[in-house]
């Protein structure tokens, strides 16, 4: 058995104890999660309402950190897009993965989380931002081959009417709010997975990657703040939006009690454009710096 081999034979076992707790009627019918992984692009860890951001209108977001499991120490694998995004996919370190930085591909030789959940019987579909290679095709990291059954997809990021490559096809202007289209495909696969099959499902946001475009009416609440801040965080309001779709989508089709639903942001804010909010961390890191560096002297 080849390399490959090997690794998605593991992947596959990997993947049953996730849908498997383990016990006796477990292993008799194992228990099956659908599975939503959703990621913004750039946000920042204080560019929420949950998080002290007194300005920010994200009432989706604070209510799943309310009423949900919140991890307040989650560190992403990298401080940039692609190599989190590929840990995200394989579980590995960038550096395991050979994906250093922004615009590196991913291996065609690496086993995903998608390629395992598809082999256990999961339907599949990659929906947004994928950064890990090109889409087209005849791309051999694309999402189709790198285990999603279909997919709406974007080599890095989009705004508003985005064009979009669908299962490989040539881009096609969609015309819309892109966090919306995204979701509304997702929700689009998920009512024809569900009943047949569980379903594991990426949703990538492009936003609120630069350069920064809301529409009005998700600009209006920060109507008295410099116009680009009013499309940074108006583009932050409209993930918030898209997120409640999303949620909604999952009660009306009655799956949100057996759906593990995920939400991060890549790599948190950067000062591009209008920063994002990365305090109390940032602070915190600078001062710990400052009280390792050694200190000159003389004598």
């Amino acid at each position: 058995m080849d390399r490959r081999g090997f690794l998605k034979g593991a992947g596959l076992a990997a993947a049953s104890l996730l849908v498997s707790d383990g016990s006796a009627s477990a292993r008799s019918k194992p228990a099956r999660p659908n599975i939503i992984l959703c990621m913004t692009d750039d946000q920042g860890w204080g560019d929420v309402g949950y998080n002290g951001n007194k300005i920010i209108k994200t009432p989706v977001l604070d209510e799943m950190a309310a009423s949900g499991l919140r991890f307040d120490r989650f560190y992403a694998a990298a401080p940039v897009c692609s190599p989190t995004r590929g840990s995200v996919m394989t579980g590995r370190h960038p550096n395991r993965f050979g994906c250093f930085a922004p615009n590196y591909s991913i291996r065609p030789e690496e086993i995903t989380i998608a390629e395992a959940l598809k082999d256990a019987g999961y339907a599949t579909g990659h929906f947004g931002k994928w950064h890990l290679g090109p889409v087209k095709a005849d791309c051999p990291v694309n999402p189709g081959n790198s285990g999603f059954q279909e997919w709406l997809s974007h080599d890095n990021f989009f705004e508003i009417d985005p064009p979009l490559t669908r299962n490989g096809a040539p881009p096609q202007t969609i015309k819309g709010e892109s966090a919306e289209i995204i979701v509304n495909e997702a929700l689009a696969f998920i009512k024809k997975a569900t009943g047949r099959q569980p379903f594991f499902v990426v949703v990538w946001f492009g936003s609120p990657h630069n350069p920064h475009q809301a529409l009005p009416r998700d600009r209006e609440p920060y109507k008295d703040l410099p116009e680009k801040d009013q499309h940074y965080l108006g583009e932050i309001t409209a993930v918030d939006r898209a997120m409640g779709m999303l949620r909604s989508g999952l009660a009306d089709m009655k799956v949100a009690d057996d759906t593990l639903l995920w939400f991060c942001s890549d790599n948190g804010a950067t000062p591009i454009g209008p920063p994002g909010f990365a305090s109390p961390h940032r602070q915190t890191f600078l001062a710990a710096r400052r009280t390792f560096t050694p200190q000159s002297s003389t004598s």
